[in-house]
């Protein structure tokens, strides 16, 4: 039987605490950014995730991305607010 590998990435450690705003408590974390709070921890310990997941997380965060101070000063648009791009372009880093 042929295992399948699944592709990996790591959340940027670097934007882990900019984003945990977002993530609420244990009971919220699913409300909130979609992903279980065993799966944050791994993101907190710079453990790679499957990609699928990360894409998910990765649309919950730029769609909130304007609630979060931190991240308008990293990645600041030229009208203001959040620039989503440079944002979604930053924060995930392959694991192959």
């Amino acid at each position: 039987m042929k295992q399948v590998t699944q592709r990996m990435c790591i959340v940027n450690p670097a934007l882990v605490p900019d984003i945990a705003p977002l993530v609420g408590g244990q009971s919220d974390i699913m409300t909130n950014i979609g992903i279980s709070w065993n799966t944050w921890t791994k993101i907190t310990g710079g453990q790679p995730v499957r990609y699928s997941l990360a894409e998910r997380l990765k649309a919950r965060i730029i769609a909130n991305a304007d609630e979060l101070e931190t991240l308008g000063r990293k990645f600041p648009a030229t009208c203001g607010g959040v620039d989503h791009e440079a944002l979604g372009n930053a924060l995930l880093i392959s694991n192959s």
